[in-house]
């Protein structure tokens, strides 16, 4: 077999983030959102949403921070072909920081946990690019 060079690897590796990303941050918010009925916690939408709702439109907003995700570990991918999960944490993180300034919602207190969701779901990411050969471990 060929060996891949980083740049496939980047170009993949930012395809595949930007597509899989928000999937994944949809089931985040179908399950805070459970979560939230169950327990009285805030919510992201009303309780009278339908769960189809509040994942499309998690879909739909999370693909920013998905792309700024993956345009901002796209270097390590380029140089290295890998980056580390505190890269992708920290990439996560300051992404959807960035993208919550950019495109408000009313997430109140649950911001900094949806912020973490961010982290987990970009190391989650990693895992799967390196399952999938993309990058490497």
């Amino acid at each position: 077999m060929a060996k891949i060079s980083n740049k496939v690897r980047a170009v993949w590796s930012v395809l595949i983030t930007s597509l899989a990303a928000p999937f994944l941050a949809g089931l985040v918010a179908v399950a805070v959102r459970i979560t939230g009925l169950q327990f009285g916690a805030p919510l992201i939408a009303g309780p009278e949403a339908p769960l189809g709702d509040v994942a499309v439109v998690a879909f739909a907003w999370a693909i920013i921070p998905a792309l700024i995700t993956a345009l901002a570990l796209l270097p390590y991918v380029l140089q290295s072909g890998t980056y580390s999960w505190l890269n992708a944490a920290v990439a996560g993180v300051i992404a959807f920081g960035a993208s919550a300034m950019l495109m408000p919602f009313n997430g109140g207190p649950l911001m900094p946990v949806l912020a973490f969701a961010a982290g987990l779901i970009a190391i989650a990411m990693r895992w799967v690019l390196i399952g999938g050969k993309i990058i490497l471990p």
